[in-house]
């Protein structure tokens, strides 16, 4: 079969859909006699007959109307492709794949994805909460677009950006004897029910309750810092979390202390380093960035929020 060409494919589908060389032509701007000799051509090429000529009119064969179905969905492809091409262009589309630890995901990074799709009508997210770790293996494979994490990353497929540094927190019930207390030491905790957080900073906590020796009643742990502020905010224990997590719980009622061990929680944006970040990804982050530099303004530096200048 000889190659066949595109402007030959075109003039089969505008003899199809026109159902005269004559109007074929109109569609395709060019001559009758081009769109004759474009559709000889073709049907050489295809060695099938496509057509019969009836009065004038050209009437397609049963293997014409299945040609021109395999036609018809290239073509709905290619016109698709034109038309996702022009709506990035306009910035009107786009999807972007978002990994992030649970310290973000509970409230505020979703406020701030809700904000950003009404600003960009007709932009797709997705948005998967796991671990730190976890976030950093799925950026190095880059299943995602960017992704937040607390912890420092090694691995030379990723770039990182300090987003913010912060310090844990203590929560309270409430209602608790220490919630005037300005000041929350280890040992003020030592008859409480511990809400220990399985997490990268496990280790951090459980050392500065064991350099201060004091020993914490440890009925229960879980891997999701919101968890752990639902449960304390309930009167079942008291626990240490990151600030962004407890100052969605303010408002509920859950008493929030500076602890008197420095415990660094930092906030990190990181994205592939091998492939450039999207215009999409790239304003997404800057309204992120602004959003939580106001929290941290609004909490009256009572959580030592520390958020990167631009």
């Amino acid at each position: 079969m000889a190659q066949l060409s595109f402007r030959q494919v075109e003039a089969f589908r505008a003899v199809m859909i026109a159902g005269t060389t004559t109007g074929a032509a109109e569609i395709l701007f060019i001559s009758q006699p081009a769109v004759s000799r474009l559709l000889s051509d073709f049907e050489d090429s295809v060695k099938v007959p496509l057509f019969d000529r009836v009065k004038k009119r050209l009437v397609p064969t049963p293997e014409a109307l299945i040609l021109f179905e395999e036609v018809e969905r290239s073509f709905v492809g290619i016109e698709k492709l034109a038309r996702t091409a022009e709506e990035l262009r306009t910035f009107h589309r786009g999807t972007l794949r978002i990994a992030c630890m649970p310290a973000l995901a509970q409230a505020f990074l979703p406020q701030v994805s809700r904000e950003f799709m009404e600003l960009n009508q007709g932009v797709s997210m997705t948005l998967q909460v796991r671990s730190s770790q976890q976030v950093a293996d799925w950026i190095s494979t880059q299943h995602f677009d960017i992704g937040f994490a607390a912890v420092a990353v090694t691995d030379p497929s990723i770039q990182t950006e300090s987003l913010a540094r912060s310090e844990m927190v203590c929560i309270l019930p409430p209602g608790h004897p220490l919630e005037h207390k300005e000041l929350i030491e280890p040992q003020d905790l030592k008859d409480d029910v511990f809400i220990s957080l399985g997490t990268e900073h496990r280790y951090k906590v459980d050392d500065a309750f064991e350099t201060a020796e004091v020993k914490r009643k440890m009925l229960f742990d879980t891997q999701v810092s919101h968890i752990a502020c639902s449960y304390v905010l309930s009167g079942s224990g008291v626990s240490l979390v990151d600030p962004v997590t407890a100052i969605n719980f303010i408002k509920q009622g859950l008493v929030v202390k500076p602890f008197s061990v420095s415990i660094p929680f930092n906030y990190n944006l990181i994205y592939p380093a091998t492939r450039p970040v999207s215009q999409l990804a790239l304003d997404f982050c800057k309204l992120l960035k602004t959003r939580l530099k106001e929290l941290a303004e609004g909490s009256d530096n009572l959580f030592k929020i520390l958020v990167k200048n631009e």
